[in-house]
Parts: structure tokens; C-alpha cells; sequence
């Protein structure tokens, strides 16, 4: 029989404790932010807290949120983790469909499970994972319309268990499953019309110990949790109501209790008592269920940077003492129930997507804009350290105050968006609602002008100030605005072709701007005539020597393309115009083009290979002999690349392979000695660029 006692994690703390160059890629020195949280599980005992994340998984110890390690690099993008009722053992799945056992005292892979190879699985996406008492057992809820059940142990792909979810359409439906506390049942959620059926099936004999069926008037179940005893289960619905059955005669033993909340989640303490979470946007009420007695409440202060992002997921510990909550897949929080003074500050470097990078004039600061541009990080480069958030909770406090007028359905709307001045002392604020663009000095934290402009519903994709800092843009489909930041007056606008603005590149004396829309080859513009200087060509160089890659990959790709020219174009994703302002980088699905920034005529074509697709982040280095380009994620790939190429020859002199997904933007320091790259998977990695770009 196997001991079942409750282990706490042993991992030794190692030696290497700044935990920004853990399991770094070679090439990189140094890491900003630990990744989007995408769940997270409690040890049972409540001390430890396991989370999954793009890049891997993040062992910590609670309540001081102090990581103890950083596993499962191998692949990444791990969406799911769960500890065993002991504590020995952690399961991770990624986004693969790979399911992989670990130890919890040494970090080892104990077992993989591939579950595509499973005849009846497509997308591999796991839901939920749960083990059984025993830790023999381990049942994954699957987006493949099923619940399977793995013997683990034995290391096999084949499930001993295959429970199908009957429901033609998984959106907007939860699949819980939950293993019983005493013996190897199996409590499962299937879908079908017109009812919501919760399973209990014994796995080992296959027999089907009950049949729990809400009326079709009530919305399917979203969370499952056995009672102590395993002779009770209780559910929580759509609905926010919560039901509590008898595992074993199928009876309804309370009455349904509803809640207020966005979402509730049930959980028993060791003492069998039923607490309940009553999750609202910003605050978490913890219910005795039974007593129908308020318990806590958890309330935070509303980030200034919530909005749009705000996914909120509440967990409780295994023994209900303790409940995380995680917002907008980066922050956070902790508490134990009963004890609202032992709040858990969260990790500061958890963080969402990255979708820019910047550093400061000095090089000592790097800039990264998150959550589309939502809010921006400065970050101490050295020390790998976060400085400053913003907009500031001063800075918010004010524009409550100027949107103190607006109805609440208006202040929901997307206004958050923002971008820096290339000194890094402003901060542009998007109000959409208002239809205006605020112009913040950072060190003061005080208005400096208000862009006001009559069309409320501008597209939020691009704002940008110039490189001088002397004027500022934002687009509208097919409209570029042109603003001096000083008087707050229009200079120009810039009349499209009425398509959605994608990027813009400025000049680097701030006169000139190049832009692409959806569906159009590129233009360049002078901003302050608004005169506009030329449209990019769409055709293929008829000059073969102008291509860049194997003379095979050179012919095939000619050969394809003249015989769909009429349909291709070679619309930019991305623009950049090199330091000296003579070449314009465009950023196009399966290739790169320089232009020259004068005539627009293409002077190089760069066949990207097979492993690099989508180069939509793209920087020049300072010494005006390189550029960089990032690529997002294909199919097959566990790391996507950063290359250099060099401009004079087209060469790809060096790759990086550090990012498990896309990559977002791209910033040299001002020395060239440091590269920075954002992405996708809410880290940013710092290159070491010294020994490919010939620096002394």
C-alpha cells in the first residue's frame, strides 16, 4: 500500500538566486518578467504555490511568493499544473498535448504522456488535470470533447479510461473533473441536450456510481469539489448557484444557493465545512455555505491597467484555508481566509504579453508596453528590476477625475491605450470615449495638453511620438493624425485609403513617416506639408540578383509568385527605417525588403527559411551594419528565432532561439551592446550582442 502522507516540496534553493538568469537561452544574459500566468495549483498543505507560464513552470513558497525554481523549459507553454494529494508529484500539460509527471523534491521528469497519440486526439489542449487519492490515477479534462484517465506510472500513451463529452460545441462550456478523496471515483462533467449530466464513475471497474442531472433550466456546471468524508460532492453552475449531492443514492442534499458574483467556486476544509467564493471584479467574499454566513471579504485597489485584460481566476488551497486569485494572467494575489492582514504581495515580474520595447536615451532604463499597449514598465537594465508603472496611480487618480462625466457603459470602452516619448518624460494617454489624447509629463505626473479630435472612435492600433519628440500621430482607418505636442494643435492630417492603419516607421529626423494599412503595399509621408511622397511598389523585383537566400529557395519562391502576382502583394506587418534614414525594413509574411528610403525601390529581398515566418519585429543596430529581425511561432517549433542579418550581404550571420512564442518588438541599446526582444509569452529577453557585432 502506498504511503499517502503528505510530503512538503524539498527542492534545495540554488546557488544562482537572481532568478533572472534561470534557464536562459544561450545568448542571452538576462531576463525581465517571469511570463503570463496561465494556472496555478496549491501544494495541499497551502505553503507552496506551482505556476504555469509561456516559458515554463514557477515553484514558489507562500505567503512570501519567494521562487524556489523554474522547470519545465524544455518546450514551455505549459497551460496546465496540478500538485498531488501528497504533495510529491506535480502534472504540467502544455499546449503540445504532452502531459508530463514530476517530482517535486528533485525536479525530474518521472513520465511523459503524449496524448495526440491517443487515435482520438486532434488539438491536445488540456482543460483541467486531476490524480487520484492514490497518485496511481491521473484524469485530464480534454478539449477534444473527452475526459481520459492515464495509469501514468506504467508510462503509456493509451488511456485505461476514455469518458467522451457528449456536446457538439465546447465554447462557452466547462468540462471540471475532480478525483474523490477515498476512493478511485471519478466525478466528470458531460454536455448534452437538454441536460448537464455530472458522472461519478468508479475507474478501476468502469462502473457508473451515479448520475447527477440539473434541468435544462439550469446552466452547466464550472466546478466540482468532493466533501472530506467523498460522500457528498458539491457543484457550482453558470448560474452562480451551488448544489450539494449525495455521491451515493444521487439525491439533491441542499437547497440551491445563489450568489451575486461573476463566478463562484466551491471548497471543503478539513473540517468538511463548505466555504464558498463569491468572486467579483474586484473583490473576493468568502461564504460558510451552509450557515449562509459572510466569512471575509478580500477586496484591491483597481489597477490602473486592469481594463480590457482583466481575466480574473480564483483558487482555493486543497484544505479551503487559502485562496489566489490571478488577474489579467499576470497578477498575482494571496490570501488565507480569516486572516485578512496576511495578504500576499504579488510577484512583480509576472507580467502580460509584450508588444513593445524601448531603451532610454542613456541605455540605462528599458521601456515595455503591455496588454496592447495598455500600460508600460520601466525597468532598471543592470539590475533586471521593475522602476515604474505607468500611467502612475497618481496619474489615474487625475483622469478619473477628467472622465468623471462619462456614463459607466463610456468608461468602459478602450481608452487605455498608451505610448512614451522616445525621451521616456511623456506618456500619451488614448481617451476614446472623450475623443482626445492626454499628453502627460512623467516626473511631474501632470497634464501637459489634451490632443482633442471630433471623432470619438479612432482606432486604437498606432499612436507614436516622433524621434525629436515634436510631434505625435495616432490613426483612424485611413487617417493618420498629425499633432504638435507642444501647442496641442493638429498640423496635419494624413488621408489614406480608408484601411486600418497596421505601422508606421518614422523618419529618423522626425519629418517624414512611412505607414501601411491592411490590404496596401506602404506610403510615405511628409508630415508637415502632408504631402504624400510615394506609394511602395507592390511587384516582385524583376532583378534576380537582388534576392537573398539558396538559389533553389530563390527560383520556387519566383515561380510561385508570378503565378499568383495578380493576387500577391507584398503588404508590410511591419516598417523601420535604419539609423542614417536611407533604407526603410519591411516586414512582410515571407520575407523581408529593404527599400531605399528616397526612391522606394526595392535594393534587397530576404527569402526567410522554413523555421521563420511573420518577421514583424524589426530593428536596425546603432552602427547601421545590421539588422534584426524576430519571428513568431510555427507549428512544430518549441523556440522561435531572432536573427541577425547583415545589410551589406543579406546574411544571416547569427540566430537566437530563446522566445517560446512570437516575438513582439525589438530595441537595441544606444551602444549596440544589448538587445532587447518582447513577446507574446509576457517575458523579455536581453542578448548579449558584443561577439556578433564586432564591439570593442
Amino acid at each position: 500500500m502506498e504511503d499517502n502522507t503528505t510530503s512538503t516540496p524539498k527542492h534545495k534553493p540554488p546557488e544562482n538566486t537572481d532568478s533572472t538568469t534561470w534557464h536562459l537561452p544561450a545568448g542571452a544574459i538576462g531576463r525581465l518578467a517571469r511570463g503570463r500566468v496561465s494556472d496555478m495549483s496549491f501544494s495541499p498543505d497551502g505553503r507552496h504555490i506551482a505556476v504555469a507560464t509561456p516559458i515554463g513552470c514557477w515553484l514558489y513558497v507562500r505567503p512570501s511568493l519567494k521562487p524556489l525554481a523554474l522547470f519545465e523549459t524544455e518546450s514551455g507553454m505549459v497551460n496546465t499544473i496540478v500538485f498531488s494529494s501528497d504533495a510529491r508529484l506535480i502534472a504540467t500539460s502544455n499546449l503540445d498535448g504532452v502531459v508530463k509527471v514530476w517530482d517535486t523534491q528533485t525536479l525530474k521528469c518521472l513520465a511523459k504522456i503524449n496524448h495526440r497519440k491517443n487515435v482520438e486526439a486532434t488539438s491536445g489542449y488540456f482543460w483541467q488535470l486531476c490524480f487520484s487519492q492514490d497518485n496511481q490515477y491521473l484524469a485530464a479534462s480534454c478539449f477534444d470533447k473527452q475526459n481520459v484517465v492515464y495509469a501514468w506510472r506504467k508510462n503509456t500513451d493509451e488511456p485505461i479510461k476514455n469518458f467522451p463529452i457528449d456536446v457538439e460545441d465546447t465554447r462557452g462550456h466547462d468540462f471540471p473533473i475532480y478525483f474523490s478523496p477515498i476512493e478511485n471515483l471519478l466525478g466528470y462533467v458531460s454536455a448534452g441536450t437538454p441536460h448537464h449530466t455530472l458522472t461519478i464513475s468508479d475507474i478501476e471497474t468502469g462502473e457508473h456510481i451515479a448520475h447527477l442531472s440539473q434541468s435544462s433550466a439550469l446552466s452547466s456546471y464550472r466546478y466540482l469539489v468532493f466533501s472530506p468524508c467523498g460522500q457528498y460532492i458539491a457543484t457550482a453552475n453558470r448560474n452562480n448557484e451551488v448544489l450539494v449531492w449525495n455521491v451515493y443514492n444521487g439525491t439533491l442534499e441542499t437547497e440551491i444557493i445563489a450568489y451575486e458574483g461573476k463566478r463562484v467556486i466551491p471548497a471543503y476544509t478539513s473540517d468538511s465545512t463548505l466555504r464558498i467564493a463569491d468572486i467579483y471584479e474586484y473583490k473576493v467574499v468568502i461564504w460558510d455555505a451552509i450557515r449562509k454566513e459572510k466569512i471575509d471579504t478580500f477586496e484591491r485597489e483597481k489597477p490602473p491597467h486592469d481594463h480590457f485584460i482583466s481575466g480574473h481566476h480564483v483558487h482555493f488551497s486543497p484544505d479551503g484555508a487559502h485562496i489566489a486569485t490571478i488577474l489579467s494572467r499576470s497578477k498575482l494575489c494571496g490570501w488565507t481566509v480569516g486572516s485578512p492582514s496576511s495578504t500576499v504581495s504579488s510577484p512583480a515580474n509576472h507580467k502580460p504579453a509584450v508588444y513593445s520595447v524601448a531603451f532610454s536615451i542613456k541605455g540605462k532604463t528599458i521601456a515595455s508596453g503591455h496588454g496592447y499597449g495598455m500600460y508600460h514598465i520601466y525597468w532598471d537594465a543592470t539590475k533586471r528590476q521593475t522602476e515604474q508603472i505607468l500611467p502612475t496611480p497618481n496619474i489615474q487618480a487625475q483622469r478619473t477625475t477628467l472622465t468623471e462625466n462619462l456614463t459607466e457603459e463610456e468608461k468602459q470602452q478602450w481608452y487605455r491605450v498608451s505610448a512614451l516619448s522616445p525621451c521616456g518624460e511623456r506618456l500619451a494617454l488614448r481617451d476614446l470615449p472623450r475623443g482626445s489624447v492626454e499628453i502627460w509629463d512623467i516626473v511631474s505626473e501632470t497634464l501637459i495638453t489634451e490632443l482633442a479630435d471630433s471623432d470619438r472612435f479612432r482606432s486604437w492600433r498606432e499612436m507614436r511620438f516622433s524621434p525629436t519628440g515634436e510631434y505625435f500621430i495616432d490613426t483612424a482607418i485611413g487617417d493618420i493624425n498629425v499633432w504638435n505636442t507642444q501647442s496641442g494643435k493638429k498640423v496635419n492630417t494624413l488621408t489614406g485609403d480608408n484601411r486600418l492603419i497596421l505601422t508606421t516607421a518614422f523618419h529618423p529626423d522626425g519629418k517624414q513617416l512611412a505607414a501601411a494599412a491592411k490590404g496596401s503595399a506602404g506610403m510615405l509621408w511628409d508630415i508637415v506639408s502632408g504631402e504624400q511622397l510615394g506609394v511602395f511598389p507592390t511587384e516582385l523585383p524583376e532583378d534576380f540578383s537582388l534576392y537573398r537566400g539558396n538559389p533553389e529557395q530563390i527560383q520556387q519562391y519566383i515561380q510561385l509568385k508570378k503565378k499568383i502576382i495578380k493576387q500577391y502583394k507584398c503588404i508590410p506587418n511591419k516598417l523601420a527605417f535604419s539609423r542614417c534614414g536611407t533604407i526603410i525594413a519591411c516586414g512582410i509574411q515571407d520575407h523581408i525588403r529593404l527599400r531605399d528610403a528616397a526612391t522606394l525601390e526595392t535594393r534587397m529581398l530576404i527569402l526567410l527559411p522554413e523555421t521563420c515566418s511573420k518577421p514583424f519585429a524589426l530593428t536596425f543596430s546603432p552602427c547601421g551594419k545590421y539588422l534584426v529581425s524576430g519571428s513568431w511561432w510555427i507549428k512544430g517549433l518549441d523556440r522561435v528565432s531572432i536573427r541577425i542579418w547583415e545589410i551589406a550581404t543579406g546574411q544571416n550571420i547569427h540566430t537566437f532561439w530563446g522566445h517560446t512564442t512570437d516575438v513582439q518588438d525589438l530595441a537595441f541599446s544606444p551602444d549596440g551592446e544589448l538587445l532587447a526582444s518582447g513577446s507574446f509569452d509576457g517575458t523579455i529577453l536581453l542578448w548579449d550582442m558584443k561577439p556578433f557585432l564586432n564591439i570593442a
